[in-house]
């Protein structure tokens, strides 16, 4: 859900701006685009604390959250607020599933298995941003805009929101009785 979502954003982020809203590309790229990636360094840290006190589970799910918010912010409202809103909220949990995932593929796997679940999962990312532009692109493409391709974005980070809270407890906290993580 990450991979197809949040690449919708990046891939399709300036062209919105600058040829369907109007926006200068110099500006789009020198404010907008600039803030969103000086954010975007403190997102790992931000996000990885969040998940260690609520959890993976509630990490997760208010990171898909927050990232369908910066989305349907920016289909929605048109206006210069609007879309700082939507890159501040993006900015900072930009990187905040996969630094969560990360983390989870250990409480899941233990720290000897942890790279193997990060690549299993990572495979499904890539599959995801594999799919998100072409699809997010065709149905812009069908529909003269790209409200629609965020539109899609947001849907499909409140399917991650849904299967964040799905998450079962790791067994090994289940077997020993922690739930510091669930």
């Amino acid at each position: 859900m990450y991979g197809f979502s949040y690449v919708i954003y990046m891939t399709f982020f300036k062209a919105f701006l600058s040829d369907e809203i109007g926006l200068d590309p110099v500006f789009v790229g020198r404010h907008l685009w600039g803030l969103l990636g000086f954010l975007s360094i403190f997102c790992g840290v931000i996000w990885g604390g969040i998940s260690d006190r609520l959890g993976r589970k509630y990490g997760a799910a208010l990171a898909y959250l927050t990232l369908a918010l910066s989305y349907l912010i920016f289909a929605l409202f048109h206006t210069l607020p609007a879309f700082y809103v939507s890159v501040f909220l993006f900015g900072l949990s930009a990187w905040s599933i996969p630094t969560i995932m990360a983390a989870a593929a250990g409480d899941y796997v233990g720290p000897r298995l942890a790279p193997a679940g990060l690549g299993f999962i990572t495979l499904f990312f890539g599959i995801g941003q594999a799919l998100g532009p072409a699809i997010a692109g065709r149905l812009a493409d069908l529909t003269g805009s790209f409200v629609s391709s965020f539109i899609l974005a947001t849907s499909v980070s409140a399917v991650g929101i849904v299967g964040s809270l799905l998450l079962k407890k790791p067994a090994a906290e289940v077997s020993s009785g922690t739930e510091t993580n669930p």
